[in-house]
């Protein structure tokens, strides 16, 4: 599996330009088409305006409907702008030559299920790594639509950093327990990790001989990859997996998401929400 199409879905917010920037990092490596999705979707519904008169329920819709619009036309003229600095064609056809280029969509809907489907027919899909403000953070993004793409795209997620500083990332962490979730975000993200100058295999110390097999088979996929046992319980292990990643300098993450059966602890699959919620690398996920 190679990577020719990104999405990055967005519902206009300040951090599109930033995401951008990412995803044009990762379209210049394998020269791939950025789609940039825009879904706006209703929040004043007709039922919950039952109690006021009709003209002031039109005119709170329509207001509604202008700040939609309005808001649609920001993003697709950020997107040309962006285009245009860069300097990657602004195209929604297939092109015949090599090279990035970039599009953007506009729909109206339910942004959650729009965003889902868009996102099973891309090869990754680019998102910003949810900000805690509180315990309830987390919580309040994942009803829009971080945590839905995750689980039920099938893809890889590409979770960027709010602070992040724009790189060509050189140096690979992956995470793996021998899961279901590991081997899919392994097999998924090989066309990435066969173009890192370096891989960094961190695995439990009880699946050592497993590691060394992997390590083994990336080197036959031609990627440079090197064992590291995960260290000794002295803090969770999202800390340890983050901790390890800032101590050799790695500036990419992949790694298993949640379990399908998520009341069942695991190693790794237990540290979803600590890396959600701190990593300072690009991370990618695979449910």
């Amino acid at each position: 599996m190679s990577i020719h199409a990104i999405l990055v879905p967005t519902d206009g917010g300040d951090s599109l330009p930033n995401l951008l920037e990412a995803a044009l990092v990762v379209a210049r490596r394998f020269e791939a088409h950025i789609s940039v999705l825009l879904v706006s979707e209703r929040k004043i519904k007709k039922s919950a305006t039952k109690e006021i008169s009709k003209e002031l329920r039109k005119n709170l819709i329509d207001e509604e409907m202008s700040i939609l619009t309005g808001v649609a036309s920001e993003t697709e003229q950020l997107v040309e702008a962006f285009s245009k600095r860069r300097r990657i064609e602004l195209t929604d056809r297939p092109m015949k030559q090599s090279g990035v280029s970039i599009s953007f969509h506009h729909e109206r809907g339910k942004a959650t299920e729009i965003m889902v489907h868009w996102s099973r027919m891309f090869d990754t899909t680019a998102v910003m790594r949810p900000t805690f403000k509180s315990g309830l953070g987390w919580r309040k993004a994942s009803k829009r639509y971080h945590e839905s793409i995750m689980m039920q795209s099938g893809r890889p997620v590409l979770l960027v950093p709010p602070k992040w500083d724009v790189h060509k990332a050189q140096h690979a962490v992956v995470a793996w327990n021998h899961s279901l979730e590991a081997s899919r975000a392994v097999a998924m993200t090989y066309p990435w990790l066969v173009q890192m100058k370096k891989v960094t295999l961190v695995v439990p110390k009880a699946s050592l001989a497993d590691g060394e097999k992997l390590v083994e088979n990336l080197a036959w996929n031609g990627a440079n990859a090197e064992l590291m046992p995960l260290n000794r319980r002295t803090s969770s292990v999202g800390r340890r997996l983050l901790k390890i990643c800032d101590n050799i300098g790695a500036d990419f993450l992949v790694m298993g998401g949640y379990s399908h059966s998520r009341v069942k602890e695991r190693v790794f699959g237990g540290t979803t929400e600590y890396v959600l919620q701190n990593s300072q690398i690009i991370t990618v996920m695979v449910h």
